[in-house]
């Protein structure tokens, strides 16, 4: 695939600001947050009409949606697939990839072909069924099939559906092992959709890849051969990567042909603040409180806004603490004498500074600050600029998922266990928790539900509400705490309070003049309206129940909600159009999420504003300050390794199970296939017999594969005075979440850990509201079990092979949640684990770090800051985050002799990510460096080499040796 640049190249102006971020930019203060603006050009698009193999019926109720003809990469893509081509389609957010795969899949239908849709999401999955239903086609009947599926549903599904949409858990445990029960389905099955499917990657992409091969082969059984269509975000060379999750050739089609509006994308950092953590480094500004500050500044000037927050907590603090401050912007400018102004239109239609606006008043008032009718229609002053002194709403300084309480804290930069709940970063005012109704889900968007219950959920913050009443639901007890928007008889939503439904508009300079009962009414009208406001703001995340995150997507559509504080889960294609902005609140983790979410903003073609906002970070201050890194870059291939021996032993056991193994199937699997049977029948898992291989246990397959963890038994979290069951951990994962005195969350609850009992698989947990967050923190050693790969590197040698790490959890701290402030470091007793994977390692030989010792550096600390902004930034280059990988530094390491900075994965088995770090290797190390010297603290810190994972205290820790040591490499190079 050639280079895709979805933006002009970096020589665009720096400062082409559209008037949002005019109007964000009001307050002096922010000039300097903002290190980049980059302008991306309007796109012009024109339709090819429809392939002539489209049934007419079809052709006559797209048109009745408004919809006349195919793009052209809609065309070919799905002119592709009706020719029996496998293909991918990797084009941008709001592309039309939908209509490119809707138009085969339907042919198909029509044509007495079954269609198998595959989504990671549910949000998606039902907004799929709500476009597929909106057809009215008789000759379809669709439905979904997971884990929310009742089951006296789902036998009709099964005998009579004919477009299914699913998930991969479902498909793993239920389509899958009783196969027999679905013949009619398969016997007919002709596509095949893989949506959003950049989002199968590292361990979990790998599972999905063998599952899509025991998917080929159960449908090879009833005498069909579907087709493959796989929709993706933009990616690096997707028909490779489409190729390693099917194993099948696979065209590719990536020239997006639709129209878009222009975009201005800024890139922001937070500023320092006078606060101060470990070691004494300063804190900046958390990415959350900026994101409310900036989303409240946006709903005041009437511009739809879509703020990004990476965690389920977070996304309710920011939406709470944009509220907070419109509701002191209303309760000024309505205390204010004579008031007649509104908050300010969209900064499109704003004045210009009253310095260069020739219409503005010439009696402005002498201080523009206090007047609330200078505030609505100056862009360059903003409510900070009303509001008295108040305390802020809490927020946690420790924006990463280590701060959260029930996090991963793995050690000396040691990964969390892939399934652990990485908790939010973010406390929200006390409110009271929110309950769960019977039959809620305990699983994520970003996590479908299967029926086998014993399937984790990545995130275990799963806040619930109460169902929605008559009135609108507000932050009471057992509510959200952000209210809904409630229902009206239109299907759309209304305020949760009685102000007006329309946006305020402005009554600057120049508007006629009211007097008696007109301005009387029109005074109280206003009111309503900035009373309104807070309102007009909410949050979105998977725990809320799915008709309450139907009616909220249906408020930010209709406009009656401006502002939507939400997780990734409305990163996907969930049709939310008509956006003027989108706040990015930290690193996505990819150039493709980051695309998607900003892709949200303009999707009916209007101009947009996107905000990437930094976090306290080593890799988020890399690439604010380093826009190329962005910009005119391609975006990531999707990482994912389907040979991993730890992954495809589990699964050629489970397809055993489906349909004894034969010689001829094994080309399917792989070719580590052969290797691995051998050593599943040693293990007596299968057993080997003339027509094949079967397996002969009594318990189920599948079980043996957990596609979303790390394995081992589940670790069951009770409540000690009730005995009530809040939900399971995985046992890698429990060392760092729930042992003693963790801070533990389960659905919006706050828990102290009392007891972790390992022997028994239980932790005890007891209600309690604490003010600080724990981390956990760890001891690593790391042995070269053998070395695979080596080659130089400058003066170093760079190494990639199989190792064993051992891990032991030492102690906990304690951190306050407002300030980051330490509490206390309380020591644990747990037991080592042990984990085989794979490293990325390099090495400087004695003569090498002679000279740098004699200059005075400290190797130790110089070694050890370089491996945690390493590993800060591998994200960049491998498609992970920060929490699937680790890392070990030592000054002599006992296998090498020699200085060592080891980084490696947290799968058993490896997932790639270090293997890309290999071959990749200059790349990131001068990344790496580049992130530590562009930081503007003197001695470390989070942003550069400081690690919230550190099991050593981040002591020591030398930024100018670090930067000496990897000049000493990259130099030589």
């Amino acid at each position: 695939m050639p280079d895709w640049k979805p933006v002009t190249s970096s020589t665009s102006s720096p400062r082409r600001a559209g008037p949002l971020l005019q109007h964000l930019l009001g307050v002096p203060a922010r000039h300097e947050r903002v290190t980049h603006v980059e302008h991306v050009p309007a796109r012009q698009a024109g339709q090819v009409g429809w392939p002539n193999w489209t049934p007419e019926v079809l052709v006559t109720r797209l048109a009745n949606h408004g919809i006349t003809g195919l793009w052209s990469h809609q065309y070919e893509a799905a002119d592709l697939a009706h020719r029996g081509v496998n293909v991918i389609i990797a084009t941008g957010t709001a592309s039309g990839k939908s209509l490119a795969y809707l138009t085969p899949a339907l042919s198909s239908v029509i044509e007495g072909g079954t269609v198998l849709y595959l989504t990671p999401t549910k949000a998606l999955a039902a907004d799929q069924l709500r476009s597929l239903r909106d057809l009215r086609l008789t000759q379809l009947r669709a439905a979904t099939f997971d884990g929310d599926t009742p089951f006296d549903e789902r036998t009709w599904i099964r005998q009579h559906a004919n477009y299914v949409l699913t998930n991969p858990d479902m498909l793993h445990r239920s389509l899958l092992p009783r196969h027999s029960q679905w013949s009619t389905f398969f016997r007919r099955l002709r596509l095949v959709i893989v949506d959003e499917c950049h989002g199968y990657r590292g361990v979990f992409g790998s599972h999905v890849a063998q599952i899509l091969r025991r998917l080929r082969r159960v449908a090879s059984r009833y005498g069909s051969s579907p087709v493959f269509f796989l929709a993706s975000a933009t990616a690096s060379d997707p028909a490779q990567s489409g190729t390693r999750l099917t194993g099948l050739e696979m065209a590719e089609v990536t020239v997006d042909a639709s129209p878009r509006g222009s975009t201005t994308f800024a890139l922001w950092e937070p500023p320092l603040t006078d606060l101060r953590g470990e070691g004494g480094a300063p804190v900046r500004r958390t990415a959350t409180a900026e994101a409310a500050d900036l989303l409240a500044d946006l709903v005041l000037a009437d511009v739809r806004t879509l703020a990004f927050v990476r965690s389920r907590r977070g996304a309710e603090t920011v939406a709470l603490s944009a509220r907070a401050k419109l509701t002191d912007v209303a309760h000024s400018l309505a205390a204010t004498p004579h008031h007649h102004a509104t908050p300010s239109p969209h900064p499109a239609t704003s004045s210009l500074h009253p310095a260069t606006d020739p219409a503005h008043p010439a009696t402005a008032p002498a201080h523009p600050a206090t007047d609330p009718a200078h505030l609505a229609t100056d862009p360059l002053l903003s409510w900070d600029d009303l509001l008295p002194s108040r305390p802020a709403v809490p927020t946690d300084s420790s924006e990463s998922p280590s701060a959260q309480a029930g996090s991963p804290q793995p050690g000396d930069e040691a990964p969390s266990a892939p399934s652990a709940p990485p908790q939010p970063g973010d406390e929200t005012p006390a409110t009271t928790p929110a309950r769960s109704r019977p039959g809620d889900s305990a699983l994520s968007d970003a996590e479908p539900l299967c029926d086998d219950k014993r399937v984790k959920p990545v995130d275990a913050d799963e806040g619930t509400v109460e169902e929605p009443a008559d009135v609108a639901l507000t932050a009471a007890k057992d509510g959200p705490s952000v209210p809904f928007p409630r229902s009206t008889s239109d299907g759309l939503a209304e305020p949760a309070t009685s102000g007006a439904s329309k946006a305020p508009s402005s009554s600057g300079a120049g508007a006629p003049a009211t007097s008696g009962s007109d301005a009387a009414t029109t005074g109280a009208s206003e009111a309503d309206e900035l009373a309104s406001l807070p309102d007009k703001v909410a949050a979105y995340r998977a725990g809320y129940l799915a008709e309450d995150r139907r009616v909220l997507e249906r408020a930010l559509r209709s406009g009656t909600l401006l502002g939507l504080a939400s997780t990734n889960a409305l990163e996907l294609g969930v049709d939310v159009s008509g956006l003027d902005a989108v706040l990015i609140t930290g690193w996505p983790g990819t150039r493709a999420s980051l695309w998607q979410q900003a892709g949200r903003a303009g999707r009916d073609g209007q101009d947009a504003l996107a905000v990437l906002i930094a976090r306290d970070d080593p890799l988020d201050t890399y690439l604010v300050h380093h826009p190329d890194a962005l910009f005119g870059q391609p975006v990531e291939a999707i990482v994912l390794d389907p040979d991993n021996p730890y992954v495809l032993g589990p699964h050629l056991c489970a397809a055993a199970a489906e349909i004894p193994l034969t010689e001829a199937d094994l080309s399917t699997f792989g070719p580590t296939a052969p290797e691995v049977l051998e050593d599943l029948v040693r293990q007596g898992l299968l057993r080997k017999r003339p027509a094949g291989w079967f397996w002969t246990q009594r318990e189920r397959a599948t079980d043996l594969a957990d596609i979303r963890g790390s394995g081992g038994a589940p670790v069951q979290v009770v409540e000690a005075a009730t005995g009530r069951l809040l939900g399971t951990v995985d046992e890698p994962s429990a060392h760092t979440t729930v042992h003693t005195g963790a801070v533990y969350i389960h659905q919006g609850e706050t828990f102290l850990v009392d007891e972790l009992d390992l022997d028994a698989g239980v932790a005890l947990v007891s209600s309690a509201q604490p003010d600080y967050s724990t981390f956990a923190r760890d001891v690593t050693d790391i042995t070269v079990l053998s070395p695979l790969r080596s080659h130089a590197l400058g003066a170093a040698n760079l190494h990639f092979g199989e190792v064993e790490v051992t891990r032991q959890v030492v102690s906990y701290l304690k951190r306050r949640m407002q300030t980051g402030e330490l509490l206390g470091d309380e020591p644990l007793d747990l037991p080592p684990r042990t984990l085989r994977t794979r490293a990325v390692w390099w090495t400087l030989p004695p003569e090498v770090v002679a000279p740098l010792a004699e200059a005075g550096l400290d190797l130790g600390g110089s070694a050890h800051a370089a491996e945690h902004a390493s590993i800060g930034l591998l994200p960049l280059f491998a498609t992970c985050d920060r929490w699937d990988i680790g890392g070990v530094s030592t000054e002599v390491h006992p296998d090498t002799g020699q200085l060592t900075v080891f980084v490696y994965d947290g799968h058993e088995g490896g997932a790639g990510f270090a293997e890309r770090g290999y071959s990749r290797a200059a790349d990131w190390l001068t990344a790496t460096r580049e992130a530590i010297a562009s930081c503007e603290c003197d001695r470390g810190c989070p942003s550069c080499i400081q690690s919230p994972k550190c099991g050593n205290g981040n002591e020591p820790l030398d930024k100018a040796g670090a930067l000496r040591l990897l000049d000493t490499l990259l130099n030589e190079n």
